[in-house]
């Protein structure tokens, strides 16, 4: 008890090795392989206005802020069932898919399920967001935002 153990320490300077091996190994992929705009907004922030969005409601007074917490509170819970729901249904449809055709048509149910969830969201939060001051919440335009062009795996 207590005393030096030969096969932990060299297992535990192989872990070390290994770890230093895999982190040498990301820093160099990282560096040799560009990453677009839209990935580094992703990875940095910004994902949707986010960032902007989180900068104006800082500037609310609690009351405001409070009013915001309430209803986004509110919508969740009214939500939930829904939230769920849309869950099950891509599971069992992405259960019974027996072909690529198939589960790409699942995935395009959840899609408008999620659309009309969005939807049905600004409905409800936009008079509250309009009451304290902030701008509405707007219909996503278009999809991607690199003008809705798929790049190529060379590109």
């Amino acid at each position: 008890m207590g005393g030096f153990n030969a096969f932990t320490f060299l297992m535990t300077l192989i872990s070390r090795g290994r770890a230093g091996l895999l982190a040498s190994a990301t820093a160099v992929m990282a560096s040799v392989i560009p990453m677009d705009s839209v990935q580094a907004q992703y990875v940095y922030g910004d994902s949707y206005g986010y960032d902007q969005a989180m900068r104006r409601e800082s500037r609310l007074t609690p009351q405001q802020q409070e009013e915001m917490f309430r209803a986004r509170k509110s919508w969740k819970r009214r939500s939930f069932n829904r939230r769920i729901s849309i869950l099950e249904t891509e599971k069992r449809c992405i259960d019974g898919a027996r072909n690529a055709s198939a589960f790409k048509s699942c995935l395009k149910q959840r899609k408008e399920a999620r659309k009309a969830l969005r939807s049905d969201y600004r409905a409800y939060i936009n008079p509250v967001r309009q009451r304290v001051g902030l701008p509405p919440i707007e219909k996503r335009k278009g999809g991607r935002r690199d003008g809705g062009r798929r790049r190529s795996a060379n590109s």
